[in-house]
């Protein structure tokens, strides 16, 4: 059971099940979407993992994860605006906008390309599902990823059915499976309340979701798998503490917490064995100096560096490289 959280008096457990095939210390893990694909994906990105989380920023809706599952170039004439001096792009957020058009669509293009040059190897993907609503920019009818803050009234706003949610992830994920018939796809659905749809309207957004993520496991149970970090934050977390300040997303605590029972219930004794020697180097990793000339710091810095070697040692699978200590501590 996760570590560092006070056990309710009355509490409801959620049964997180078990993956198709456990998280394995040298696995190659895709995250896109939302909350659970950010946050947990950083987690996994920041223990060294072989992780690509978001590179083209955070994803909300299910449209435009099949999107980017199924595009392999922008379209310049669609995928693109000018707003305010910047050019931004439909298929990401704001960190692949850019001054110039074409630097805006090379950098949209190239990570896209490092996007599926991953999936091709991937073992894991995980999609995490926010809201069934997305937008669509009314001159170009492109489909918005990320709106960057342009007039609301520019935009025509959508609402998935079940049907749709299922047909536009089936779609994509399917010529995904044939090409790499390993990659398990673990679903996810979002914890984070959408208020500006009004507290109901979220709840029904959500209820779609789930229905559709459960369409696509009973389709494809061969390869698709879903782990419940809604259910745990609106069961096993029902209490605002486990809130960020605007009592909508959920607390780093609560993120940390999904990340201590994915670890308990769907990794490798190997990979959760490696996580035990990588929490105290990581920390060590992340230690800045008051004094770094010091001989204490000096000693510090050599053993850190030993510790990483021997880990590199015994896990040649992942970049732990000795050189990047002075880098990074």
């Amino acid at each position: 059971m996760a570590k560092d959280i006070e056990t309710p008096l009355f509490w409801t457990p959620v049964d997180v099940g078990k993956p198709l095939r456990p998280i394995g210390v040298g696995d190659r893990n895709v995250f896109l979407g939302s909350c659970f694909a950010e946050h947990v994906g950083q987690h996994f990105a920041d223990a060294r993992l072989l992780t690509l989380v978001n590179p083209l920023g955070v994803m909300y809706n299910p449209v435009s994860i099949a999107r980017l599952l199924t595009t392999q170039e922008s379209d310049p004439a669609h995928d693109f605006v000018l707003y305010k001096e910047m050019w931004h792009s439909w298929l990401g957020d704001s960190t692949l906008s850019r001054l110039g058009a074409d630097e805006c669509r090379l950098a949209t293009n190239h990570a896209l390309s490092r996007l599926h040059t991953e999936l091709a190897q991937a073992d894991n993907l995980f999609l995490t599902l926010g809201t069934s609503h997305y937008y669509v920019y009314g001159k170009s009818k492109g489909i918005a990823a990320n709106c960057h803050r342009l007039p609301s009234m520019e935009f025509e706003e959508y609402d998935l059915g079940v049907d749709e949610i299922v047909e536009a992830l089936g779609t994509a994920l399917m010529p995904l499976h044939e090409t790499n018939p390993r990659m398990q796809v673990i679903l996810t659905v979002s914890p984070y309340r959408y208020a500006k749809y009004g507290m109901h309207e979220s709840q029904l957004a959500k209820a779609r979701l789930l229905l559709a993520s459960d369409r696509i496991l009973t389709l494809h149970p061969d390869w698709v798998s879903y782990f419940p970090a809604y259910e745990i934050v609106m069961d096993e977390l029902r209490d605002y503490r486990f809130y960020a300040e605007d009592m909508l997303h959920p607390s780093a605590q609560a993120v940390d917490y999904i990340w201590q029972r994915l670890q308990d219930e769907w990794m490798t004794d190997e990979l959760r064995q490696y996580l035990v020697r990588w929490e105290p180097l990581g920390r060590a990793l992340n230690h800045r100096p008051l004094h770094p000339e010091s001989p204490e710091y000096e000693t510090f810095q050599k053993r850190t560096q030993e510790q990483l070697q021997q880990l590199q040692r015994d896990y040649p699978m992942l970049s732990l490289r000795s050189e990047e200590v002075k880098k990074e501590i």
